[in-house]
């Protein structure tokens, strides 16, 4: 443990994130419209497509977020959005070869169950109308529970969505108030009995280590829950605080931070707790059943 933490304070510097590839320091102004355009020309059939829509709004706001989202009650605000959605599939799709079938669609966010049950609709109705889906495809959705109905997740299933991912973040509940995120036990297993019983065939649960509050004590309690909810997979972030750049961050004290050491023993934890609950680790972060296709 001494030496870990040594290394982890000798090596503690602030990186780009890495659950995008290239990361963000690699994106420059020379790739331009003209190849983009190119890109999506290139004829091959033989070559599936992954999309992703992302849908920024959300009920409440979350301190510790650091995604593109707009935190508001007023649903009209979706409306212009799905429209400007619609134009830019109607540009995008106009431009690719149209023999490519979509193996993998991501709706994230934001939240994306924000949409009520017929803007979902609406809004798949909108992609098949531009894009051909495979009948293997891998279809996903971020949920956060909190508003969540069961009409919503039909809404999702009856759109061909077989996956979701959850936002659970932490179940503690000193944790959840720093955070602003309250959600109960019996909330988030209400929506996974629906999501079960609705035959989603993947169940993804996010949870974030370096919470203010957080301590292994803590974060081993969650651990414990929600390996008995028994997910197909999780994946375990680190929080990055950078109020710098999300100036709502600064509601979140910096001395209710976990220190490194604090945040090397959740790690720490999380790996044990996984690997007894026997999840693989696929990456720095993710985690799964021996079953699943991504072992």
């Amino acid at each position: 443990m001494t030496s870990m933490l040594a290394l982890l304070q000798k090596y503690s510097v602030a990186g780009p994130r890495y659950t995008s590839y290239p990361t963000a320091p690699y994106f420059h102004t020379g790739f331009g419209e003209a190849d983009w355009a190119e890109a999506l020309a290139v004829p091959a059939p033989e070559r599936g497509l992954s999309l992703y829509a992302h849908i920024p709004f959300c009920d409440s706001l979350c301190y510790y977020c650091g995604c593109n989202m707009v935190a508001t009650q007023d649903y009209s605000k979706t409306q212009p959005y799905l429209a400007y959605l619609d134009q830019e599939m109607t540009r995008t799709a106009q431009g690719v070869d149209t023999r490519r079938l979509v193996r993998q669609l991501h709706w994230g966010g934001g939240t994306p169950t924000y949409l009520n049950p017929d803007d979902i609709r609406r809004l798949m109705a909108m992609m098949r109308s531009h894009f051909t889906l495979a009948d293997d495809a891998e279809i996903s959705c971020e949920v956060d529970p909190r508003e969540l109905t069961r009409a919503h997740l039909v809404a999702l299933r009856e759109s061909s969505f077989n996956r979701l991912s959850f936002g659970v973040q932490d179940m503690d509940p000193t944790v959840q108030q720093a955070v602003n995120r309250i959600q109960s036990e019996a909330l988030i297993r209400q929506v996974l009995d629906w999501s079960r019983e609705l035959g989603f065939s993947s169940i993804n649960l996010d949870l974030i280590v370096g919470l203010p509050k957080q301590t292994v004590a803590s974060f081993s309690r969650t651990l414990e829950r929600v390996t008995e909810w028994a997910p197909d997979r999780l994946a375990v972030f680190a929080y990055a605080h950078v109020p710098w750049l999300k100036k709502h961050q600064t509601l979140i004290k910096e001395a209710d931070l976990p220190d490194s050491a604090t945040r090397l023993g959740l790690q720490q934890a999380v790996n044990e707790a996984l690997g007894a609950a026997g999840y693989v680790n696929i990456g720095l972060d993710h985690f799964a059943r021996p079953e699943d296709e991504l072992v």
